[in-house]
């Protein structure tokens, strides 16, 4: 599909104005490209300023207070997500923050460079893979739509944008779904061993053996996935809830901690993705969900990233 002709070829699918009007981002007005190749991922480091609003934005907005997918029914030329610097920093500096708490006293050695290129990382992996969320969900109903040309996004946006408004009528129901589902694809990848093991293993051989054993832990053990479940939690109603999605085991250790654990759960997951398929769809969900197609059980696609003040 020719994302960037979409609109163009589409136009009763892509009426912009009412898109705007809706809440879907517009491109800002100047940022470059962020290619998202190793060499650039190796060296990348803001040099603006930290926006002093940013966290505390991103408790009324979520991810969305530094990191803004622009759909390509809005913009065919500049569609992808959107980082702004500052807020790339004050998240940097809040997971620095949180790592150093845990972690500072067993840094025996100057790792400073080593350190941001973990933060940065993190920072990176939690708000572009939160954004490719939202390009799969435009995504899949554009597909829907040239299948039978009727319209999708748009309807389907409208009912994301009321229910949002609305307290939930059940404790299990989901305010805003898609930016539950969008935060849970983050946050999956702070519980998976293999990603964790990839992140402790930046701090071998520049530590004692000792201390790098402690890195380890924190990282690959979930200590790191718990604060940042605990920093997630504060966003608002929808984005919080993706801990719904999750397994939560505590356990208590010799000095009475009480220590919290996060593990995937595969039926809650594969029955959000099969809710968030018959809302695109504008089908209200009726009891047993096995049967419903699941038009999200594909690999999210890359998008193109800029940087913007």
């Amino acid at each position: 599909m020719d994302l960037s002709a979409f609109a163009s070829q589409h136009p009763e699918m892509c009426d912009r104005g009412k898109l705007l009007a809706l809440g879907v981002s517009d491109a800002p007005p100047a940022a470059r490209p962020l290619p998202l190749t190793p060499e650039s991922l190796e060296s990348f480091t803001v040099s603006a300023p930290k926006d002093p609003d940013a966290l505390g934005a991103m408790l009324k907005q979520g991810p969305e207070a530094i990191a803004t997918y622009v759909s390509f029914r809005v913009d065919p030329r500049r569609f992808g997500t959107y980082l702004r610097e500052g807020g790339l920093r004050s998240l940097k500096e809040e997971y620095h923050r949180i790592i150093w708490r845990d972690l500072g006293k067993y840094a025996d050695k100057d790792i400073t460079e080593v350190a941001e290129r973990i933060e940065y990382s993190l920072v990176l992996d939690y708000l572009l893979t939160h954004a490719r969320l939202h390009h799969l969900v435009d995504l899949v109903a554009a597909q829907r739509e040239l299948a039978d040309g009727r319209a999708r996004y748009i309807p389907y946006i409208q009912w994301r944008e009321a229910t949002a408004k609305r307290p939930p009528s059940t404790p299990q129901q989901f305010v805003n779904l898609e930016e539950t589902i969008a935060n849970f694809e983050a946050f999956k990848n702070f519980i998976n061993p293999g990603y964790c093991e990839s992140i402790a293993r930046l701090v071998q051989g520049r530590l004692d053996e000792r201390n790098v054993q402690e890195w380890q832990a924190f990282f690959i053990g979930g200590r790191w996935g718990t604060e940042l479940a605990a920093s997630l939690s504060r966003q608002p109603p929808g984005f919080r809830d993706f801990t719904k999605l999750l397994n939560r085991t505590t356990s208590v250790g010799a000095t009475s901690y009480v220590r919290v654990k996060y593990s995937y759960n595969k039926d809650a997951y594969d029955s959000a993705l099969k809710l968030l398929s018959l809302r695109i769809e504008g089908a209200e969900p009726a009891g047993d969900l096995s049967e419903t197609p699941n038009y999200f059980a594909v690999e999210p696609p890359e998008v193109p990233v800029f940087l913007t003040r």
